[in-house]
């Protein structure tokens, strides 16, 4: 068991409170069984001392003290049975207490009287409220134990629910009706799941919406293009319309990737279709500087097509001279320009506040790309040296 966890302490706890109540109990009882045996021990020298005044038994006393005076053949056997019975205590000269059968006996002898006097009193009953004392403690503290451990059951279900929340696995939960901690706490926590829930779906079915919307003008602009005369029009307005319908695409996978929806799909890919593929989103026809040739990736083309889009889109648009090298199995993209202020971290923030050289952020763009490279199992690395900002995706390390 988890030394740090509740129910470990709490097993402690109850051990040592167990081991305290009997270990306190033990000790009244001893300490009663003593005084009992002191109480005898002085009503023997009560007795002496009155035997000493009237030179007889007596028997009055006797009754007052609780005791019971044994003769005949009934005394013979047990002074006989010397090993039935356990000496207790000596009274030097006098006599002795002995333990018999379950009662206490006070044996007093000398040159002139010879009495065996039994305690009336069960041995038992002397103890008996102590030792109910005591069970009745240990009772309780049982019960509290009991109660105490179903109390925290609770919380491996809510451990368990916040596991599974965080895996997004968390399909079902159950409200408590107790007014305990723990249950508030819990309820307060699935009535979070509830809302987040709630807000999810409003979230992708306004996305949905949205995109359905956006589709149906792009759409219909497709059809418009082909009834213009102007050839110069009509390859400009495909173009613009081309480009909207790629960012809605493209709107849609950025969505499917922040929401963890999105399914790779993996295959050898050629990085310098990659790339070709990202300058196509951004319609480029400047040649970017590349030592790329010939070399493959293992990766989901659609996503990690956005990786490089967005890698290059920021080197244009905050640097210049970008240049793409390839080497010992990662891919660097390096322009010219002002560095990155504060911590890297920072910018793979979604819309991170940190701005560069030209006063504006980076968006949505490095969270972006962080996500996907987390889902490749790829690395994203930021350096700066001799004027130079260094995007280095490693193939092989995990970020």
């Amino acid at each position: 068991m988890n030394r740090h966890s509740l129910f470990f302490k709490l097993n402690i706890l109850f051990i040592i409170a167990l081991f305290a109540t009997l270990i306190a109990g033990g000790s009244f009882i001893l300490h009663i069984a003593k005084k009992e045996r002191s109480d005898l021990l002085f009503k023997g020298r009560i007795i002496m001392h009155e035997y000493r005044i009237t030179q007889q038994d007596p028997l009055k006393l006797f009754e007052e003290l609780q005791l019971t005076q044994i003769t005949g053949e009934e005394k013979e056997e047990i002074l006989r049975q010397n090993s039935g019975f356990e000496q207790i205590h000596a009274l030097p000269k006098r006599g002795r207490l002995i333990r018999y059968q379950g009662h206490m006996y006070l044996s007093l002898e000398n040159h002139r009287i010879n009495l065996l006097l039994r305690d009336d009193r069960a041995y038992w009953e002397r103890f008996f409220v102590p030792l109910l004392v005591m069970l009745g403690t240990i009772l309780l503290l049982v019960s509290m134990y009991i109660l105490l451990r179903k109390a925290l059951v609770p919380l491996k279900t809510l451990q368990q629910d916040i596991e599974q929340y965080g895996e997004g696995a968390l399909t079902k939960y159950t409200f408590s009706d107790k007014n305990d901690e723990i249950s508030l706490v819990s309820n307060a926590f699935y009535r979070s799941v509830s809302k987040i829930q709630q807000l999810s779906s409003s979230r992708k079915l306004f996305i949905r919406n949205l995109f359905h919307e956006l589709n149906t003008p792009v759409t219909k602009g497709k059809i418009l293009t082909e009834i213009v005369d102007d050839p110069k029009t009509k390859s400009m307005l495909d173009a613009i319309f081309s480009r909207l319908a790629s960012l809605l695409k493209e709107l849609a996978q950025v969505e499917q990737i922040t929401s963890e929806n999105y399914i790779l799909s993996k295959k050898e890919l050629r990085i310098i279709d990659l790339i070709d593929e990202a300058k196509d989103f951004l319609y480029l026809d400047q040649t970017i500087e590349t030592n790329v040739t010939d070399q493959t990736i293992f990766a989901d083309f659609s996503s990690m097509s956005i990786v490089f889009k967005n890698l290059i889109d920021n080197a244009l648009k905050y640097g210049q001279n970008l240049e793409i090298i390839y080497e010992d199995n990662s891919l660097s993209f390096v322009s010219e320009g002002e560095p990155l202020k504060g911590d890297f971290k920072a910018y793979l923030e979604a819309f991170s506040d940190k701005k560069n050289s030209n006063g504006s952020g980076f968006g949505l763009g490095l969270y972006i790309v962080k996500e996907v490279l987390n889902m490749h199992s790829m690395g994203l690395e930021y350096s700066y040296g001799e004027g130079k900002n260094r995007f280095t995706i490693n193939f092989k390390n995990i970020l």
